[in-house]
This record gives structure tokens, C-alpha cells and sequence, in this order.
């Protein structure tokens, strides 16, 4: 696939939506066909209105619009000089540097402006002074910054990020040398305190959650298996935001490496997969009760021991196999694609492609299934309303856990809509990177999961009275225990005393 990749190196000053060019990367649209809304399609391309300008009769167009383009910091045959701050002519070739050097490029250079712009919160900054592992072009046109001792282990800047070319050094005897480097513009705000709110966050969202798991495995009443279910998936995300708090604090301390990275993805991605299988396992129960299938003879017969096993096979199951698939592909050896995982090449975690195809694909299949249970269980409900009115008395023990099972479909739904939310923001965050509001107000819902979780489940009459009624019977015992302890001595002092006597 990538044999047949052509990659298109184009410097430009301009973003990629500015349609400004130069002779050299300008398409002449004139002779392309235009449709009734105004798009002309030349060549492979679509160029919409806003594409393309009009200039005594003649339609034209940036390349740069449609084709990969990257940044040459000076013109062909052309070094920047860092001391004199000029470019200026060198006998070295331009080689760039790709991540796939397995890959066939067909590369051509075009030279618009020697120039790259920084936004005003950035700084330009040349990229050996920061970073001297390596620096590639990625098919993509991103350059790929390798870092030590970070959360992700390289940076990706986009082609109107950085100007790539041969850098002049000279000495005091003027002796001269080139190398390849970069400018690269980079943001002049910390990210470690993202980091350290966002671990901060998680921790504390993790003290509510095991709170929560405590409760119910402290309570025999909550033990059924509608409660062990709960505090396996409860469990799942207890040991995912734990390890992706873990990764924020390595990262602030600068004490994390390749091999720790990838394995705290690998232990992340099973556990956010396991809890949404758990998930799952709550919405398809849910239905499977409604459905009055769980009647049905050998079902009902099966014990909660029985039914929790088999819920754990799937539930662990899948995201095993699918945990293995990843790391087998991670491993295979296959020339980097963006079908593969690409840990080591990617960071800490899966990011871009990877993460959509083996992160988010399987929660989305999930989530439409939970939907479809969800619709399912409300209409059967419907029903059931229906023919509530025609309950007599003696079917009002049937009537009670009726509306018991309902109770628990509408929590269920509040923890599908809780859950559904963060994962959502979570995209949202992911498209919008800079947006700095939208990764504050998802490191406060990420305190809220835990906080939320715990109202829900933990804070109810029902359960306060359980609490109660269980810390009663225990203080019981252990008054029970020292009163017949007291008996005991007494009457030991008694026939001592006695024989005595």
C-alpha cells in the first residue's frame, strides 16, 4: 500500500486552507469541470468555491490544497546559516527523512517561501536543541519529534508547524558543515499542569469508585449478582483511570520509559474494554430479566455463582482476545501502517487511527447493542405497566419485583448516560487538542464519573439503611462477644475463689 504512495513536499508560508501560491504551486482549473454549485473537479481532485480564485477569465488553485504539503526553510540549492540568520547556497543535497524508510516515495520539492510563522503563544525553536533522537516525515506529512520520558513518546507537529532543510554551522576558522534539521514552532504554555490536573482528577474520581465497590461487597444484601456485576465493571475502571493516573505522575517526575509506557497501555486498553463488556453485561441482564426468558426451565435453575462465570467469560473474554490481537500485531515485525497500533512509534497509548479502529470500534458496536437493550427492556416495560392493573393481591409479591427490576433498569441507564458522556467528551477533546476549556471541563466531569457513580448507587435510604442495619448487627456481635467474654472471667474468679474456700 505504501509502495505506491506519492508524498508531495511543498514549502509554503500559508495554512492549508490560504489558496496564495506561487507560480510553481499554482493549478490552472480553466479547463476542469465545473458542476451547478460551483465545485470543479480537475484531475483526482474536488476544488469547492472557497478553493479557488477568478482572475480575467482564468480559475486557479493551491496544490498545497489537496496534496501533502510540507515547509523547506529556503529555496532549492539553499541552507539556513545560523549564525548569519540567512540561507544561503550549499553543496549538500536535501534528503528528507521519512518514518517508513521500507516505503518507495516519489518526492517532489516546491519552493514558495523560505519563512515559517509561530503563533503568537508559540516559539520557534531549532529542534536539536531540544530533541536529538530522531526526526522524520511522516507519509502524512506530520513531523515525528522521538522524547524520552513522556507520556507519549514522540510529538507530532503539522507541515504548518515546522520548515525542514540543511542548517549551516561555521566555527571561528570558518570551517563550514550542514545537517538536517527543523524550526519547529512550540507552545510556550506547560503542559505538565494539564498533566498533573488531569492525574489529580482521575485519583480522586478512583477514591469514590472503590468507595462504592466497598459498600456493596461490605453488604450481603448487595452481594446478589446484579451487585457483583456492578463492582466488576466499577473495578475494570478503577484499574484503567489508575494506571492512566499512574502515567500523568510518571510523567511529571520524568521517570517513565518505552517498555513502562507500553505496558501501561496494554493494561489500560483491557481494563477500559472490560468495563464496557461489563457494561454490557448490566444492559443485556437488564433485558434478559424484562424478557421473562429468565424463566425459562434450566435458566432459572442456574445459580448466581453459575450466571456471574459465565458473564465473566464474556466480559473478560473478548477483551483478551482482543488485547492479544493488539499486541500480536504490536510485535509482528510489519512495516508501520496506520492500521497497526504502533505503541512504540505512538506513545503511550493509542492515538489517531489505531485508537479509532481498536479502541473506539468496539466500544461503538457496544454502545448500539446497549441502546438496542435499552429499547428493548423500556417497551417490554411498557407492557408490563399495562398489565399491572390487572394484578390481583396475590400477585403482588410479582407486582414488587417488577418494580424493583425497573429501579435497577433506570440506574442503569443513568450510569450508561454518565459513561456515555465522558467518552464522548473524550472525542471531542481528542479533535479539538487546543481548546483548553474543553480538557478543563473533562478533567472536572472525570472527578464527577466517580463522584457520580457514587450518589447513584451508594447514596439511597435503602442503602443507608442497610449500613445501618449491617454496622448494628456487627457492633451485636462484638457486644455479644465481650458480655459473654466478661461471663466467662467471672465465673472463672467464681470457682477459683470457691476452691479456694
Amino acid at each position: 500500500m505504501w509502495k505506491l504512495l506519492s508524498l508531495l513536499i511543498i514549502v509554503s508560508n500559508s495554512a492549508s486552507q490560504n489558496i496564495s501560491c506561487d507560480k510553481n504551486n499554482t493549478v490552472d482549473l480553466t479547463s476542469g469541470n465545473r458542476s451547478s454549485n460551483g465545485d470543479i473537479y480537475y484531475g483526482d481532485h474536488k476544488y469547492e468555491r472557497s478553493e479557488y480564485t477568478i482572475h480575467n477569465g482564468t480559475i486557479t488553485s493551491c496544490i498545497c490544497l489537496k496534496e501533502i504539503c510540507i515547509k523547506k526553510c529556503c529555496p532549492h540549492g539553499m541552507g539556513f546559516h545560523l549564525k548569519n540568520k540567512v540561507c544561503e547556497e550549499v553543496a549538500e543535497p536535501f534528503n528528507v527523512p521519512f518514518v517508513d524508510k521500507n516505503s518507495e516515495f516519489k518526492v517532489t520539492i516546491r519552493v514558495q517561501s523560505h519563512n515559517i510563522l509561530c503563533h503568537i503563544k508559540e516559539n520557534r525553536i531549532r529542534l536539536n536543541q531540544l530533541y536529538t533522537n530522531r526526526n522524520e516525515i511522516r507519509p502524512d506529512g506530520q513531523l515525528y519529534i522521538e522524547v524520552q520520558f513522556t507520556t507519549r513518546s514522540w510529538i507530532l507537529r503539522g507541515p504548518d508547524k515546522y520548515c525542514v532543510d540543511r542548517f549551516i554551522f561555521e566555527d571561528d576558522k570558518n570551517n563550514r558543515t550542514t545537517s538536517y534539521d527543523a524550526f519547529v514552532c512550540f507552545e510556550s504554555e506547560n503542559e505538565e499542569e494539564h498533566y498533573i490536573m488531569k492525574s489529580t482528577c482521575m485519583i480522586i474520581s478512583c477514591v469514590f469508585i472503590l468507595a462504592t465497590v466497598a459498600v456493596y461487597g461490605w453488604l450481603p444484601e448487595l452481594r446478589n449478582l446484579h451487585g457483583r456485576v456492578l463492582m466488576a465493571y466499577l473495578l475494570c475502571l478503577f484499574v484503567g483511570f489508575v494506571g492512566m493516573a499512574t502515567m500523568q505522575i510518571m510523567l511529571k517526575i520524568d521517570n517513565i520509559g518505552r517498555e513502562t509506557c507500553v505496558g501501561l497501555s496494554i493494561m489500560i486498553y483491557f481494563s477500559l474494554l472490560a468495563g464496557f463488556f461489563w457494561l454490557n453485561v448490566m444492559c443485556f441482564d437488564i433485558w434478559w430479566t424484562f424478557s421473562g426468558k429468565k424463566g425459562v426451565k434450566g435458566a432459572e435453575i442456574m445459580s448466581v455463582k453459575a450466571q456471574f462465570t459465565a458473564y465473566s467469560v464474556y466480559a473478560f473474554g473478548f477483551p483478551t482476545v482482543l488485547t492479544i490481537l493488539m499486541v500480536s500485531l504490536e510485535f509482528s515485525g510489519l512495516p508501520p501502517h496506520p492500521l497497526l497500533p504502533l505503541l512504540r512509534h505512538q506513545g503511550c497509548f493509542l492515538t489517531d487511527k489505531s485508537k479509532l479502529l481498536y479502541l473506539y470500534g468496539p466500544i461503538v458496536i457496544l454502545w448500539f447493542a446497549n441502546v438496542m437493550f435499552f429499547v428493548l427492556t423500556a417497551v417490554k416495560i411498557a407492557q408490563i405497566k399495562r398489565q399491572s392493573s390487572l394484578l390481583k393481591h396475590k400477585e403482588s409479591a410479582r407486582h414488587d419485583k417488577h418494580k424493583n427490576d425497573q429501579q435497577r433498569f433506570f440506574l442503569y441507564i443513568k450510569l450508561f448516560i454518565v459513561m456515555g458522556i465522558n467518552w464522548l467528551l473524550e472525542v471531542i477533546s481528542a479533535l479539538y487538542p487546543k481548546g483548553d476549556y474543553i480538557w478543563r471541563f473533562v478533567d472536572s466531569y472525570n472527578v464527577l464519573i466517580g463522584l457520580i457513580v457514587f450518589i447513584i448507587f451508594v447514596c439511597k435510604r435503602k442503602i443507608f439503611s442497610l449500613m445501618k442495619k449491617r454496622y448494628a448487627l456487627r457492633r451485636g456481635d462484638q457486644l455479644s462477644k465481650s458480655k459473654a467474654s466478661t461471663r466467662t472471667s467471672s465465673t472463672r474468679d467464681e470457682m477459683a475463689l470457691s476452691t479456694k474456700n
